[in-house]
């Protein structure tokens, strides 16, 4: 299968220093997302949008540790990587766990 990319397309996702970032510690990432994704409840929240903004507030901490020391860190962009990347699997333990509340 054959993946036809513009010049921007390939820029953002692929050419870019926050991705590149990801994919180099993708299993930290991945382990944060889970950690986060335990410690956080969605019952606590009245709409997706809150849960959202308080879980990725929570993950970027959780990534701290791997990202402070380094210059330049575009932290508004990291965060927004994160969003597009787990967006699915956010929405769905949201959903989830909403249907279980009491």
């Amino acid at each position: 299968m054959k993946i036809i990319m513009t010049e921007e397309q390939y820029d953002k996702y692929v050419n870019n220093e926050v991705n590149r970032w990801i994919r180099r510690r993708y299993d930290i990432v991945n382990d944060g997302f889970i950690e986060t994704l335990n410690f956080v409840d969605p019952c606590k929240f009245e709409t997706y949008e809150r849960y959202e903004g308080y879980f990725f507030a929570v993950f970027m901490d959780e990534l701290h540790p791997h990202y402070y020391l380094e210059e330049n860190f575009d932290y508004t962009g990291f965060k927004s990587a994160l969003m597009d990347l787990y967006y699915v699997e956010t929405t769905e333990a949201y959903s989830d766990a909403k249907e279980k509340c009491s």
